[in-house]
């Protein structure tokens, strides 16, 4: 999907519908099989494992003490799903684009300006822990429980030292708040096609399933 600003609202309808409901996630994930880049839209084997597992354990336990771990768990892989073709199909520098065109040049650029540097920071993790496991190997200690905490350590302190160094940049370049932005958006037929279904979707979401099928 080309237009940034149609591809966040299928980021929001999809990932309202495959929360509401079992049948909207089955819709959701019929979009993204029509409408992703499939196997490209999907993370790495051990980042989708971890989250598989982590969604795995939590529905057990929904299911164990409330009920309907099941449902929760098809749902929320649906809104995984969805946010990792977001992430995985954006364009850098997008989200100040659609920031700006969507809500003006004051709060659209700092809340664009914010989504770019967590999208940023996002993409540098993955680095980091490529990096921190390489030097764990090297020093000779697994993948173990004891190798988390200081992998986790390591990660939160390289990250907020990154996030120091970038508010020190801005503050040294003058900024205050707001900002000018010119984007240029193309807009495809399959863009217009994916919105309307993701907005239709939101909306079988909210009927009974025994009313979608009558």
């Amino acid at each position: 999907m080309q237009d940034t600003r149609l591809r966040l609202f299928c980021i929001f309808a999809l990932s309202i519908a495959a929360f509401h409901s079992v049948h909207g996630a089955a819709l959701v994930f019929l979009w993204w099989v029509v409408f992703s880049r499939r196997r490209a839209s999907l993370p790495p084997r051990t980042a989708g494992a971890v989250v598989l597992l982590t969604l795995g354990i939590t529905a057990a336990a929904t299911e164990v003490t409330a009920g309907g771990g099941l449902a929760y768990f098809f749902r929320l892989a649906a809104v995984f799903l969805i946010a990792f073709w977001a992430y995985r199909e954006r364009v850098p520098g997008e989200l100040l684009g659609a920031g700006a065109s969507l809500f003006g040049k004051k709060w659209g650029f700092d809340i664009g300006l914010a989504g770019e540097m967590g999208m940023e920071a996002l993409a540098s993790l993955e680095g980091d822990i490529t990096r921190m496991r390489m030097a764990l190997r090297l020093k000779g200690k697994g993948r173990g429980i004891r190798a988390v905490v200081p992998l986790g350590l390591g990660l939160l302190h390289a990250q907020m030292q990154r996030s120091t160094d970038r508010a020190s940049l801005l503050a040294v370049r003058g900024y205050t708040g707001g900002g000018s932005v010119c984007p240029v958006f193309t807009r495809t037929r399959a863009d217009k096609c994916a919105a309307a279904l993701a907005g239709i979707i939101v909306i079988l979401s909210y009927v009974p399933l025994s009313d979608v099928f009558i």
